[in-house]
C-alpha cells in the first residue's frame, strides 16, 4: 500500500493567474514528495487521470512573493520575465513548465543561464508562450482607444486572447501619468484601473457596466466625428489596400476602436 502511494502523482491544481501558478510552486516544492512525484495543473486545464492524488492550491499573496524573490535573486529579470509572461497565455501545460524551470534554474551554479536553455522543452514551452503573450500585449498598446466616460474618466474595452492587463498597464501608466483611466477585460471580466497621479491596480469580477454608468462626456461625439474625419483627410482613396489593412489591423481589434465604430 505504501508503495502505491509512493508513486502516485500528487497534481496540485492552481488558479490561472501568477500568483496562483506561483501559489502552486511554493505548494509542490514544500510537499517534499520529490519533484518526479508532483505536478501541476491549471484549475481549468487538463483532464483527471488514473493514480494520480489532486489537491486544490490556493492563491497565496505570501507564497508567491516567496517564489518571485527567490526566482528574481537567483534567475535574474528576464527569467522573472520569461515566466510572467508565460503565465498570461491560456496553455494546460504552462503551470507545470514554469515549476520545472524554476526548479532546474534554482539547481544551475548560475540560475540566469535558465533563459537560454531552449533544448529543455519545457523552458522551450515558457519561451513560447513569453514570446506570444508579447506579441498581444504588443498589438493592444497600440490598439487601445480611449473615450472620455461622464465622470472624466478615459475608458477602454478588449478582448484579449492573454491576460495582458498587468502587462499593458505600465505602458499607459507611463504615458497617461495624471489621467484618471481604466482598461477593461471583456473575458476575464477584470479591469485596469489607474488613478490619477497614483499607480495603477487590478480589479477582479468588476461589472463593465460599473464604468459605464455616467455614460460619454458632452464632447466624446465630437471627438469621435473629429478623428474619423481626420482618418478620411489623410488616407488616399486610389492607394488603398484592404488586404494589407487587414494584415496590420485584424478585425478583430476594430469593434472597440473608435474609428472604425
Amino acid at each position: 500500500m505504501s508503495s502505491c502511494r509512493c508513486s502516485m502523482i500528487r497534481v496540485f491544481q492552481c488558479e490561472d493567474t501568477l500568483t496562483g501558478i506561483l501559489t502552486g510552486v511554493y505548494d509542490a516544492w514544500d510537499s517534499r514528495l520529490g519533484h518526479a512525484h508532483v505536478r501541476l495543473q491549471t484549475a481549468c486545464g487538463g483532464n483527471l487521470e488514473l493514480f494520480c492524488e489532486y489537491v486544490t492550491s490556493e492563491p497565496d499573496l505570501v507564497k508567491a512573493e516567496k517564489v518571485l524573490r527567490t526566482v528574481r535573486r537567483r534567475m535574474g529579470e528576464e527569467a522573472y520575465e520569461m515566466i510572467a509572461y508565460a503565465a498570461s497565455c491560456p496553455d494546460d501545460q504552462k503551470a507545470d513548465a514554469i515549476y520545472r524551470m524554476i526548479v532546474l534554474g534554482l539547481h544551475l551554479p548560475d540560475g540566469r543561464e535558465i533563459t537560454g536553455m531552449l533544448t529543455h522543452p519545457q523552458v522551450r514551452l515558457v519561451f513560447e508562450l513569453r514570446r506570444k503573450a508579447w506579441h498581444i500585449a504588443h498589438r493592444y498598446m497600440g490598439f487601445v482607444r480611449f473615450r472620455e466616460l461622464g465622470n472624466g474618466v478615459l475608458f477602454s474595452a478588449i478582448d484579449a486572447e492573454a491576460d495582458v492587463l498587468a502587462l499593458i498597464a505600465p505602458h499607459f501608466a507611463d504615458r497617461l501619468p495624471l489621467e484618471n483611466w481604466a482598461i477593461y477585460d471583456r473575458r476575464r471580466q477584470k479591469a485596469a484601473v489607474h488613478p490619477s497621479g497614483k499607480g495603477w491596480l487590478i480589479l477582479e469580477d468588476v461589472e463593465e457596466e460599473r464604468f459605464l454608468k455616467s455614460g460619454d462626456s458632452g464632447q466624446e461625439a465630437e471627438y469621435e466625428v473629429l478623428w474619423k474625419v481626420f482618418h478620411r483627410a489623410v488616407g488616399i482613396q486610389e492607394r488603398a489596400n484592404g488586404r494589407l489593412q487587414m494584415s496590420l489591423l485584424p478585425k478583430k481589434f476594430r469593434p472597440f476602436m473608435n474609428e472604425f465604430s
